[in-house]
C-alpha cells in the first residue's frame, strides 16, 4: 500500500518510514505540508500520515485539501500531534481526518491503526466492485430486454416470409405437375396424323421454341432449389433469433438444469459474426450430464472468452472448443492460436478494468465478470498462454450446485 508521510521532524519522519517499509508499504516522504500536497497530486497515496503542525501548510490544511478535491479512491488520513484534549481530537476529525494519534509514536499502536485503515480501504474497494457489477448487470439486463424486443420484431416478418415460402413451394409443385400434363398433351397432339390445322401446328412450334429459348427444364429445377434455399435461410434466421432471445432473456434468479453443449452452440450462433472472418471453429463436444447452473450467466462467460479469442487472432486462425465430463464436474476448454498473453499480464487478466486492447475496444470487465460468475458457481477458471502461440481457458463447473449459490 502506498503511504504518504508528511513530517517536518527529520528523526520522526525516518522512524515512521522504516516502520512502514518493514511492514511492506511503499513510502513517500515529505518534510512539510506544501511538498506533501504536491507529491500527493502527482501520485495519490491510499493512506496519509501527517503531523499537525508543519511549516507552509499544516496537517489540517493538507487534510482539508485532500477532502475538497475528488480522487478515484478513498484516502485514509491519520493525524499525528503532541496536543492533548478532546477539543483537538474533534478539530482533527472535523477537518476530515479518519484517525488521531498522539506523539511519541508507539510502533504496535501505529501498526494497529494502519490495519484499521487497510480494512476501511478494502471495504471501499469491495463497495466499488459491487457497484461496477451492479451497473454491468443493469446494463446487460437493459441490452437483454432490447435484444429480446428486436428479436421478437425480426421473428414476426421472418415468420410471414417462411410461411409464404412454404405456400409458394406448394404452388410451384402444383404448377410443375400441371406443366408436365401440358407437355404430355403437346406430345399427344403432335402424334396425330398430318396435316394438323395451321394454327395448332404454329402454336406447338412456338411453344417448343420458347421452351428451348428459356431452358424450361433448368428453370423448373433451379426454381425449386431457390425456394428451398430461401426456406433454409429463413430457418437459419429463426434459429439465430431464437438463440438471441434465449441468450438475452433476463436471467432467472434460480438454478436449473442446463445442457452446457447447447449453451455453447447457442452462444456461437450469437457471436458468429465476430468469429467467422477470423477463425475456423473446431468442436469436440462430449456427452455431458445436465448441469445445475444459471445458464444465461454461463453463456455470458462463453461469449466473453470466444470474442476475446477471435479478437486475439490477427489474420486467420483456429478456435477449438472441447467439453468433457470428469467425475462430479464438467470441463470446458476454449483454445485459440492467437497472439497470446504475456506472463506479466496473465496474472492480471481477471482484475477489473485491466485490458491489453486498444482504447475503445475493451472495458476490462469481461474476464472479471467471467471469473466471478464461475466462482459463484463453485467452479474454477484457468488461463494458460504462450505469446504468439495462443491461449487456452479451462473452466471446471460442478454438476450439482448448492441451492443457495448466487
Amino acid at each position: 500500500m502506498r503511504v504518504l508521510v508528511a513530517e517536518d521532524d527529520d528523526v520522526g519522519r525516518i522512524v515512521i518510514s522504516k516502520l512502514l517499509s518493514r511492514w511492506g508499504h511503499e513510502v513517500i516522504l515529505a518534510e512539510d505540508g506544501e511538498r506533501a500536497w504536491r507529491l500527493f497530486q502527482e501520485n495519490p497515496a491510499r493512506i496519509v500520515i501527517t503531523d499537525w503542525s508543519m511549516p507552509k501548510l499544516s496537517g489540517l490544511e493538507l487534510c482539508e485539501l485532500i477532502r475538497t478535491h475528488k480522487f478515484p479512491h478513498y484516502v485514509y488520513i491519520i493525524i499525528l500531534t503532541s496536543r492533548e484534549g478532546k477539543e483537538s481530537t474533534v478539530e482533527a476529525l472535523g477537518a476530515g481526518a479518519d484517525d488521531y494519534m498522539n506523539k511519541p509514536i508507539n510502533s504496535p499502536e501505529l501498526n494497529a491503526r494502519l490495519r484499521v485503515g487497510l480494512r476501511i480501504i478494502q471495504l471501499e474497494e469491495d463497495h466499488q466492485q459491487a457497484k461496477i457489477h451492479l451497473l454491468q448487470s443493469e446494463k446487460m439486463a437493459s441490452v437483454g430486454q432490447l435484444a429480446a424486443g428486436v428479436a421478437h420484431e425480426i421473428n414476426n416478418p421472418t415468420g410471414f416470409v417462411s410461411s409464404n415460402l412454404k405456400t409458394l413451394g406448394d404452388y410451384f409443385d402444383d404448377l410443375s405437375r400441371l406443366l408436365e400434363h401440358y407437355k404430355k398433351l403437346a406430345g399427344l397432339v403432335q402424334e396425330f396424323p398430318p396435316p394438323l390445322p395451321n394454327s395448332l401446328e404454329k402454336t406447338l412450334s412456338d411453344i417448343a421454341q420458347f421452351e428451348s429459348q428459356i431452358d424450361l427444364e433448368y428453370i423448373l429445377g433451379d426454381t425449386g432449389e431457390l425456394i428451398q434455399d430461401c426456406r433454409e435461410g429463413t430457418e437459419r434466421i429463426k434459429k439465430i433469433v431464437n438463440d438471441l432471445k434465449d441468450f438475452a432473456h433476463p436471467d432467472e434468479d434460480e438454478i436449473k438444469p442446463a445442457d452446457i453443449n447447447q449453451g455453447l452452440e447457442s452462444t456461437l450462433n450469437v457471436v458468429w459474426n465476430e468469429i467467422k472472418y477470423k477463425a475456423e471453429v473446431e468442436k469436440d463436444l462430449g456427452d455431458l450430464p445436465l448441469v445445475e447452473c444459471y445458464p444465461h450467466r454461463l453463456n455470458q462467460v462463453f461469449m466473453n472468452i470466444l470474442v476475446n479469442a477471435a479478437q486475439s487472432i490477427e489474420d486467420k486462425g483456429e478456435i477449438k472448443i472441447q467439453t468433457r465430463a470428469e467425475g462430479s464436474h464438467v470441463v470446458i476448454k476454449i483454445q485459440d492460436n492467437g497472439k497470446g498473453i504475456s506472463e506479466a499480464h496473465l496474472a492480471k487478466i481477471y482484475d477489473p478494468f485491466f485490458t491489453t486492447k486498444e482504447v475503445g475496444k475493451g472495458t476490462g470487465l469481461g474476464l472479471n465478470m467471467a471469473y466471478n460468475i464461475i466462482t459463484n458457481h463453485g467452479g474454477t477458471i484457468k488461463a494458460e498462454s504462450t505469446v504468439r502461440k495462443g491461449t487456452t481457458f479451462t473452466i471446471r463447473i460442478p454438476v450439482n450446485q448448492d441451492k443457495n449459490s448466487s
